[in-house]
């Protein structure tokens, strides 16, 4: 299971960074603004409940946050193994789901305006712990308390239980259905955030030190 969550990790932490790439290279495109309102309405789809609010300063974070629909790149990923063959675009969710709680999620779509879910990705945390702000970046820490996964197509069930089996374990997924994948023990984990009144830019999470570069992907609140 340790090995399967390590996994798991590397795949999202790709998918993340290419994502940040491709967001760059967007965003001097007259498409983005449309892609991102199509995103909006991709992203409503999540299944998780937002609730409270974290405390950054003073700027409070609550709700739904959701980042652009990115297609740049998903071949890639799809090659590298890190989505299902049906996917064509992607993009990702943060929901405040209490006072020091949250997930960060990706989302993966089998049409190019991310409109039809495939894949999702939930990392669960809590124990959120708000540092002193450096400039207008918050360094956080927070326990990882594992994965939801969500299979919506044959395609990405089948893609699923076969990474599973080549990481030695045996699960089966049933389209439509969340399942949580959870550590022995949670992970101390390190982030920084940047805060506004209606957005937040995440960096990669870390488990040894608080990230020394703010994210560079956007997250417009719903």
């Amino acid at each position: 299971m340790k090995k399967l969550l390590f996994w798991i990790v590397l795949i999202v932490g790709t998918v993340v960074l290419l994502g940040s790439c491709a967001k760059k290279e967007e965003s001097t495109t007259a498409a983005t603004a449309a892609t991102a309102a199509t995103a909006a309405t991709a992203a409503s789809k999540t299944t998780t409940t937002p609730s409270g609010s974290i405390t950054m300063g003073s700027y409070t974070a609550s709700g739904v946050y959701i980042s652009s629909c990115i297609t740049s790149g998903v071949s890639t990923l799809v090659s590298a193994g890190a989505f299902p063959s049906d996917v064509k675009s992607y993009g990702f969710a943060f929901v405040v789901t209490g006072d020091d709680s949250f997930t960060s999620e990706t989302h993966s779509f089998t049409d190019t305006g991310c409109t039809t879910s495939s894949y999702i990705t939930k990392g669960l945390r809590d124990n959120v712990t708000v540092g002193t702000a450096s400039g207008a970046n918050y360094p956080v820490t927070y326990n990882d308390q594992g994965f939801k996964l969500t299979v919506n197509t044959t395609t990405a069930e089948t893609w699923l239980e076969t990474l599973y089996a080549n990481l030695g374990s045996t699960l089966d997924f049933t389209v439509g259905r969340e399942k949580g994948v959870y550590p022995v023990s949670p992970t101390f984990t390190y982030g920084l955030w940047t805060p506004s009144a209606t957005t937040i830019y995440l960096a990669a999470e870390s488990t040894s030190s608080t990230p020394s570069t703010a994210g560079s992907l956007v997250y417009t609140k719903e």
